[in-house]
């Protein structure tokens, strides 16, 4: 699974708008490429695409057109991070975290990157754990979230899709700063599904 995020640069003449439905439906037609998630930047022209690529060889048919295109593109490898709770030792389903959001609430991205500072391998996993623990008594109490772990070793870095309220977002980032986990970012997305743009 790759995270791809796709930044249309500032052009004179470009309509925004069509290069988002674009590639929207593009994406969405490519062979053995699924699209798990799809999302906007709210207030910046960056597409943010959750992408599952079945067959290797598939693979050009993304880069191939984004590079005809002339976007900055930046691939991120991913796998879920109930997969990772599982190599942590915690009894989690695959589908623990959300396959997909709610069309009605309000959107965010949250990246958190998790420091090693000074732990020993075993004591980063023991905090590992229990921020795991902690998240499902949060997503059990009826927070949904889909998440994902990159691929790179150390740090641990993982990433977040989740409905949230405007009240919540202050609330969730002096919880995660207030941790320890002092490299936490919130973006505002909006899913592609309902992007129109345009002016109105």
């Amino acid at each position: 699974m790759y995270r791809v995020d796709i930044t249309l640069p500032p052009k004179e003449g470009r309509d925004e708008n069509a290069d988002i439905l674009e590639i929207k439906t593009t994406v969405a037609g490519f062979t053995d490429i699924k699209v798990l998630f799809s999302f906007k930047e709210l207030g910046n022209s960056v597409v943010i695409l959750v992408l599952r690529v079945d067959k290797a060889c598939s693979w050009p048919q993304l880069t191939s057109f984004l590079a005809g295109k002339g976007y900055e593109v930046k691939v991120t490898p991913m796998y879920y991070c109930s997969d990772f709770a599982r190599e942590l030792g915690l009894n989690m389903t695959r589908d623990f975290y959300d396959t997909s959001l709610p069309d009605d609430e309000d959107l965010i991205i949250g990246k958190q990157i998790i420091p090693v500072k000074d732990m020993t391998t075993t004591q980063y996993d023991a905090m590992l754990k229990t921020m795991f623990e902690k998240e499902m008594s949060i997503v059990n109490a009826g927070q949904r979230a889909a998440c994902f772990r990159t691929l790179a070793s150390l740090p641990v870095e993982m990433i977040y899709f989740a409905p949230v309220r405007q009240k919540k977002m202050s609330a969730i980032s002096d919880t995660m700063n207030a941790k320890g986990y002092n490299d936490f970012e919130l973006l505002r997305i909006e899913k592609l599904d309902h992007y129109t743009g345009g002016c109105e």
